[in-house]
């Protein structure tokens, strides 16, 4: 009788996650489109509603609306067809190298150096932008744009993870979120499968509630743990601002 409940209990668990991927993959697909038909201008609005959300609930533009990242993920599942596992940057490199977008984004607010190298064209989410929209950009940003989506197909959303300054902004508001991913530790076996699924190289599996800058809230890890209910995205209590490297 126990194990027939908890056998529902899973089957529940994942009928739901699946609902929330699909329904996550026609968001992307949504958004992705609007921006290939010319009417990403239009829908910058709300972008700035996601912004404001993510003081509250995390940040979602990243996993659920960025049409840079949406690539990523279509070419990692293209490379998930010919390679089945993913290149994961060493838990001690993953600590220090998240830092390169800040560092990048200090570069690019402060302009430095903007009066003797245009760094422009490093930004691929922009380039990709320009690319649908304006038709006119550099054959190097284009060149950029493509080393990233090929990487894509080795190692989950490379720009993602250590170059993209937009999604700086979300990251950094999600510090203050009333709702975020929490992880039961009396009932979780510790088969870190939840760092295996994590796109951001986020070790879930020692974390108590999910407060790394790195989190786009895609609930993958959720949707890899085998066990009903250890993994959930709720409520909790008023947050610790953790650096994000910080484990929990």
């Amino acid at each position: 009788m126990v194990n027939s409940d908890y056998k529902l209990k899973m089957q529940e668990h994942n009928k739901k996650q699946r609902y929330i991927q699909w329904g996550r993959m026609l968001v992307q697909v949504i958004f992705l489109l609007m921006l290939f038909i010319g009417l990403n201008k239009t829908v910058k609005p709300v972008f700035v509603l996601f912004l404001l959300l993510s003081f509250v609930f995390g940040n979602y533009f990243c996993g659920w609306v960025c049409p840079f990242g949406t690539m990523q993920e279509i070419f990692g599942k293209i490379g998930s067809l010919i390679y089945k596992k993913k290149i994961k940057m060493p838990r001690g490199l993953q600590r220090y190298l998240q830092f390169s977008r800040y560092i990048l984004a200090i570069i690019v607010l402060t302009q430095v150096i903007a009066a003797f190298v245009d760094l422009s064209g490093l930004n691929a989410y922009r380039t990709f932008n320009q690319w649908i929209n304006e038709k006119n950009v550099q054959i190097l940003s284009i060149a950029i744009m493509g080393s990233f989506l090929i990487i894509a197909l080795f190692f989950e959303r490379p720009f993602c993870n250590y170059f993209c300054p937009e999604g700086i902004r979300y990251g950094v508001a999600s510090f203050t979120r009333f709702f975020t991913i929490k992880r039961d530790v009396n009932a979780c076996i510790q088969c870190k499968k939840c760092n295996k699924a994590c796109p951001m190289n986020i070790e879930v599996s020692a974390c108590e509630q999910v407060r790394n800058a790195q989190c786009i809230n895609c609930f993958k890890c959720i949707e890899a743990c085998p066990v009903a209910g250890v993994l959930s995205y709720g409520k909790v209590g008023l947050p610790k601002v953790n650096l994000p490297f910080h484990k929990k």
